[in-house]
């Protein structure tokens, strides 16, 4: 369920950004990359301290090794959602 709020969020973070400026290709997707990395960033955070972030044997993850690993794959993640909605809406706004 996690995965499918961040990308809901990213698609819509992409959006307002490239709808809010259209001329600016790539200066919309490198702020919307930057602001969906921070929120994945903060959700994961954020969830992990909810609790609905478990593993399957029941515990808290501890992902404090790994946090540069998941920041470059959320920021290839965030990069490539902006490009895309900025594409999409590039062609239906033309």
């Amino acid at each position: 369920m996690v995965p499918y709020l961040l990308t809901i969020l990213c698609v819509l973070v992409a959006g307002a950004i490239h709808w809010a400026f259209p001329k600016t290709f790539w200066k919309s997707t490198l702020m919307s990359t930057a602001v969906i990395l921070l929120f994945s960033i903060a959700a994961l955070f954020i969830f992990k301290a909810s609790g609905m972030l478990m593993t399957e044997t029941g515990e808290d993850p501890d992902f404090s090794g790994k946090l540069l690993m998941i920041t470059a794959l959320m920021s290839f993640f965030g990069l490539l959602i902006s490009i895309f909605v900025g594409w999409f809406l590039r062609v239906v706004r033309a």
